[in-house]
């Protein structure tokens, strides 16, 4: 984990859109770590486009966004709402984003996927899928996580794991967490600021 201190991104009269058309203002942010940034709004809104832009996969409609860290499991990372995972098994897609096997395995553990690491990624459910996504991006311990609707399709033990892993992420080395989410986020014992679009 890279530890930043003081904002790890900030935006400043930004537009987010696609193609040059405009989907959303966002408001003036200094992006912290220690805290969930929870962005809102209806279908629509420009919360995908919001996340896509900090992560560095679409350019500014307008404004400005400084980063100070780069993409890649060192840097930013982006969870799409819908699963995608690389050709292989469960732990080489783990093993992408940190090549340590035991961080791999630990994660594993606590997402429930330990009996599946030798699996085919393309063999599991929608539901694990969601798992191993959640899972891939949270043990490379980014600086900068940007997750789209992580807890839809998530059973409950899952729901209960991404909670506490991103908990203990954030207390021990506080990245900047961004989820954009409809419903609201419960996480304990740490603050959830709302960005609404």
């Amino acid at each position: 984990m890279i530890n930043l201190k003081g904002p790890v991104a900030r935006t400043r009269q930004l537009t987010v859109g696609y193609a040059g058309k405009a989907a959303a203002t966002v408001p003036d942010l200094h992006l912290d770590g220690g805290v969930v940034w929870h962005v809102m709004g209806p279908n629509g809104s420009g919360k995908t486009a919001f996340l896509k832009t900090l992560a560095g996969l679409l350019p500014p409609v307008s404004g400005k966004i400084q980063r100070r860290c780069g993409m890649g499991p060192q840097g930013a990372i982006y969870v799409h709402s819908v699963p995608y995972l690389f050709a292989g098994s469960v732990r080489r897609n783990l093993e992408i984003t940190h090549p340590e096997r035991k961080q791999a395995e630990d994660v594993a553990g606590i997402f429930g996927l330990s009996p599946l690491l030798e699996r085919e990624a393309a063999a599991l459910s929608h539901g694990e899928q969601r798992r191993v996504a959640l899972a891939r991006a949270l043990v490379g311990c980014p600086p900068l996580l940007l997750v789209d609707e992580p807890e839809g399709g998530l059973d409950e033990e899952a729901l209960s794991a991404w909670r506490a892993f991103a908990v203990r992420a954030l207390k021990e080395s506080e990245p900047v967490l961004v989820v954009a989410a409809h419903r609201p986020l419960a996480f304990e014992d740490v603050p959830v600021r709302e960005v609404r679009l």
